[in-house]
């Protein structure tokens, strides 16, 4: 199991955030289950995108894009995916 939230600095340009969504066990397209941690990503270059992006433990930490939703989807994607957990006040802003 991961230690959340990580710092996704990296993978964020001026303006844009993540949230940490929490944990779960994924089902992947194969059947097998693993524990992630789940972020949401609001990306402002080139257009809003909202992005749902899981991170998976293993040798290395390896972030894997889920979905993809045009405009500020967070609350949608959130609700699909989460059901009635609330956002998390954790977010990672770049400035």
């Amino acid at each position: 199991m991961l230690t959340a939230p990580h710092d996704l600095t990296p993978c964020l340009a001026p303006g844009d955030f993540a949230i940490h969504l929490g944990g779960r066990v994924w089902t992947d397209r194969t059947g097998r289950t693993a524990w992630a941690e789940f972020y949401l990503v609001l990306h402002h270059g080139g257009g809003v995108w909202t992005h749902l992006c899981r991170l998976v433990p293993g040798a290395r930490l390896e972030l894997v894009l889920v979905e993809a939703v045009p405009g500020d989807a967070r609350e949608a994607l959130r609700e699909r995916f989460f059901g009635d957990q609330s956002l998390s006040s954790r977010a990672i802003e770049m400035k």
